[in-house]
């Protein structure tokens, strides 16, 4: 069984180009499109990883998620992405495990998921 990853971003191109990407690699993708559906998505089912993007309904959302996803009993692993390095700066502060900033490069991405999943 491969490592499940919940996506989470409001623009549509990114979410189905990073769904894909993340498809061909051999990574269990569900996707989200925004903070709310993440959330419900963390409820019903379990996830190695969470890859969100930070400005969603508001400039912090994904925070919210990262929040959400670490109160889930299977403790998955968070990511957070932005365009804007002022968000990013905290993401230590907010319980994040790792950040990268947009555009992302897909080889750091897929390094940086399995960083994060061996440390599981």
């Amino acid at each position: 069984m491969g490592i499940k990853v919940l996506l989470v971003d409001d623009e549509p191109s990114i979410l189905m180009t990073l769904e894909m990407v993340l498809h061909a690699e051999g990574f269990e993708v569900q996707t989200a499109s925004s903070g709310t559906a993440a959330k419900t998505a963390l409820s019903e089912h379990a996830f190695d990883v969470v890859l969100t993007d930070l400005s969603l309904e508001t400039a912090s959302t994904g925070y919210d998620v990262v929040q959400a996803a670490k109160q889930h009993g299977a403790r998955p692993a968070t990511l957070v992405v932005s365009g804007f390095p002022d968000l990013l700066c905290n993401w230590k502060a907010h319980g994040a495990d790792a950040a990268l900033q947009k555009p992302t490069e897909v080889p750091e991405l897929i390094a940086t998921i399995n960083r994060l999943v061996g440390q599981r």
